[in-house]
């Protein structure tokens, strides 16, 4: 076990060595293109965790370990990151330029990357004093991006490969010109919520399966940002009860798949619209044992729904369970953490 302990920490101290050689790597060769009035950035990215269960947070602050996620859920496109100076009312100052993306590994997490960014602020010096924050989108095909809160995404569910992100952080007081600036750890959010039913693992030795699934009531555009984003220094101070920012574009119904989570842009079920629900056709045998409706509310014991209705939040998980039990069909919900992995002793983008 102490072996296990010592293999574990000499990886770790080697892989924060190789990264901060990375990063120091880039930042001589960005110095080196750069002007006096220019400012060179570097940052890493980590992507935030979601909610454990929705009556116990209310925010993105509390980062427990959650279970592993597929891995598309925290992928970040190289070739799909925009960043932007904003000041402190959330309207840009300028453009972050000339980004560099180094993906590094971490031997002592299997399958975990992490993502060290740098890039230049070109001409910097008449704006600097109005810089206060750092904003990135990833993952949203948006090729230049003015006011934050007109930025969309399409649904796109049969060709989708990467979750729209967003994050933000604080600027430091002071940028230096024509020197590289080491920005802190920029926490990205997922913009889409994900959606996953499945069969307690005793209900398949019982002849039952999944025949189809359909969610019905959602949207087919979200927005990329919550609606909050301009209020908030740093992307884990956002709130889940202001947050919410629906792009309305109702659509009433799309498969969900049996095997594999949906990802599904916000969509709110307090209002006027019709409320989110998923049809279950279970088969026993392979034939049709019946059709169930699943609501995005609270289950009791007895596997009823209770309470109100959940919105269609981002960056939350919505997984149902369901058995059968004296005869009838039970169902829980969980609002579960979108899972992160733990890098405890460096910043960066955890994969």
């Amino acid at each position: 076990m102490l072996t296990r302990f010592i293999d574990k920490l000499i990886q770790r101290v080697a892989f924060v060595i190789m990264l901060c050689m990375v990063m120091v790597a880039c930042s001589d060769s960005d110095d080196d293109a750069v002007g006096t009035e220019d400012v060179p950035v570097a940052f890493t990215l980590t992507v935030a965790d979601a909610t454990s269960t929705r009556a116990d947070n209310d925010g993105w602050d509390d980062y427990s370990p959650a279970q592993d996620g597929i891995l598309n859920e925290n992928l970040v496109n190289t070739d799909d990151i925009i960043i932007a100076i904003y000041d402190d009312k959330g309207n840009k100052v300028d453009n972050v330029e000339d980004l560099r993306v180094t993906t590094v590994s971490d031997p002592s997490i299997t399958g975990a990357t992490m993502y060290a960014i740098t890039g230049v602020w070109r001409n910097a010096k008449p704006n600097v004093d109005k810089a206060k924050r750092v904003m990135v989108i990833a993952n949203s095909n948006v090729s230049a991006w003015g006011d934050p809160s007109l930025l969309t995404y399409d649904l796109n569910p049969g060709t989708r490969k990467y979750i729209p992100m967003w994050g933000v952080v604080k600027i430091p007081a002071t940028l230096t010109l024509g020197k590289q600036n080491k920005l802190p750890n920029i926490q990205m959010l997922r913009a889409m919520a994900k959606v996953s039913v499945s069969l307690r693992t005793d209900m398949t030795t019982y002849g039952y399966a999944i025949g189809s699934m359909t969610v019905n009531n959602y949207n087919t555009k979200g927005y990329c940002v919550p609606k909050t984003f301009n209020e908030v220094d740093n992307t884990s101070e956002v709130r889940f009860a202001n947050s919410l920012n629906v792009l309305d574009s109702h659509a009433d119904q799309i498969a969900l798949p049996t095997t594999a989570p949906l990802y599904l842009p916000e969509y709110d079920n307090s209002g006027t619209n019709p409320p989110t629900t998923i049809t279950v056709n279970l088969n026993r045998g392979g034939k049709l044992e019946g059709t169930y409706t699943l609501e995005f509310r609270n289950y009791d014991s007895d596997g009823k729904p209770t309470g109100p209705t959940y919105p269609i939040q981002r960056n939350h998980y919505y997984q149902y369970w369901i058995y059968k039990e004296t005869g009838k069909i039970i169902v829980t919900l969980h609002v579960r953490k979108w899972n992160r992995r733990i890098y405890p002793e460096n910043d960066g983008i955890i994969m």
